[in-house]
């Protein structure tokens, strides 16, 4: 029973986003000038994923999808007012290997990398990811008929009521959630924190779909590490434990 509380919450706060098995991320190098010398920040981000723009304050969110997969990779950027539904200016395209305007005062080199169990080298992505599948049977039998993915480098992602960020600890045996309510930058004193079991089956809704959910982890290994918050200078850390917040359930 202590598992089923605060599912509704959970799966309505989401911001979801359809996974693939194999696929391109978004390797993306900000720089303070518009010649692209002094490098400000890296970062690698999930294609089509929705980011809070901490850039800027003109915009809530934005997004990068990759539209060009042979020759030269050509990416379209978004900026919205919410959570990735009403745009905020056009759409702008942008080329790899180029010095491109990015949001904010900042300016952008991009590049895609591969992420795959059976990709291997330095052009390769390590992006940690989650994987959150839902059933239309319970116990998370049959084949699982949608498929969403978060990073989990404590990321600062958008959602309909604030901000959300995702991080798994080193033993990948948990993931945590944590939702920022009606919070622009992923801080503030409104938190609620969910902590999911990785490989555990949720049971949902009885007599409707989806009746059941999962959460599993891909990463490169146990020792992936990233980005802990988009918005300032690289500072890379190892995956911590998810400490316990405000709000905690344990799922």
């Amino acid at each position: 029973m202590a598992k089923a509380i605060g599912l509704g919450w959970l799966l309505l706060s989401s911001v979801l986003r359809l996974s693939a098995s194999d696929t391109l991320d978004i390797d993306v190098t900000l720089y303070v000038d518009g010649n692209c010398i002094t490098a400000y920040t890296s970062m690698l981000l999930l294609d089509d994923g929705c980011y809070a723009n901490m850039y800027t304050n003109l915009t809530k969110a934005f997004k990068l999808k990759i539209v060009g997969f042979t020759g030269v990779s050509r990416y379209d950027l978004y900026d919205y007012t919410d959570a990735c539904y009403s745009q905020f200016s056009p759409k702008r395209t942008l080329v790899s290997g180029k010095c491109e305007r990015f949001v904010g005062g900042y300016y952008a080199s991009l590049k895609s990398r591969l992420r795959s169990t059976t990709c291997v080298g330095e052009s390769c992505s390590r992006l940690a990811v989650t994987t959150q599948r839902f059933f239309s049977e319970a116990n998370c039998m049959g084949l699982p008929y949608m498929i969403y993915t978060y990073p989990v480098q404590n990321e600062c992602m958008r959602w309909s009521n604030g901000t959300q960020a995702f991080r798994v600890d080193p033993t990948t045996t948990n993931v945590t959630q944590v939702d920022y309510l009606a919070n622009d930058k992923c801080n503030g004193d409104q938190i609620r924190s969910y902590v999911m079991s990785v490989g555990y089956c949720y049971e949902l809704y009885p007599d409707e779909v989806p009746r059941s959910f999962k959460w599993d982890v891909e990463r490169y290994d146990a020792t992936t590490v990233g980005q802990a918050r988009l918005g300032g200078p690289s500072v890379f850390l190892p995956l911590l434990a998810a400490p316990v917040l405000l709000g905690h359930q344990e799922f």
